[in-house]
């Protein structure tokens, strides 16, 4: 074995011991409602014949003193294809599950899934699934930043579609509650 692999070997193992080490469960996380607006990209199946686009969302959730959430979902994008513009509006309701945080960085991992519908320019209401993850970032107690992707699989039509988004989510914590990040 040559003495370079060796060194590699031994750093790589290191270096994670040392990121497991500093990954611990987050205190528990502020129990209350979250609002989150968002901003991404839609890109639809191409068997749509939507077109992709940028996508706006906002989310209400409720996050327990656990590290599970449950958020109710509103997302809509303009997209076109072919000279042809179509409103493709999103309604959901999606429960997420907050990882260890990395507290070294502030940075929480989650993963999601959920239901809803998809309404393409008011033609028809399809039954989708989603699943997916992302990132929030902790400005402070009460301001996150968080990416998210998902892959949404719409049910009756069988596209499979994906979104990749950024937004801000704002926390409000019980009346009485003492913030516990």
């Amino acid at each position: 074995m040559s003495t370079s692999f060796k060194t590699r070997t031994l750093f790589s193992g290191v270096l994670i011991a040392s990121s497991i080490a500093t990954m611990t469960y987050a205190a528990t996380p502020k129990e209350g409602i979250t609002v989150t607006p968002s901003i991404g990209y839609y890109n639809t199946d191409g068997d749509r014949q939507a077109g992709n686009d940028t996508s706006y969302s906002i989310g209400v959730g409720y996050q327990t003193n656990s590290p599970l959430a449950l958020e109710a979902l509103y997302l809509h994008s303009d997209t076109s294809k072919h000279g042809r513009n179509n409103d493709l509006d999103q309604y959901r309701v999606d429960g997420l599950y907050s990882l260890p945080e990395f507290t070294t960085v502030s940075l929480t991992p989650y993963l999601a899934a959920g239901v809803g519908i998809t309404d393409v320019d008011g033609d028809s209401n399809n039954l989708l699934v989603n699943a997916g993850g992302g990132v929030k970032y902790a400005i402070n107690n009460d301001v996150d930043l968080r990416a998210d992707f998902r892959i949404v699989k719409d049910i009756e039509d069988n596209h499979l579609d994906n979104v990749t988004s950024v937004g801000v989510q704002y926390s409000f914590g019980m009346p009485g509650q003492q913030a516990s990040n």
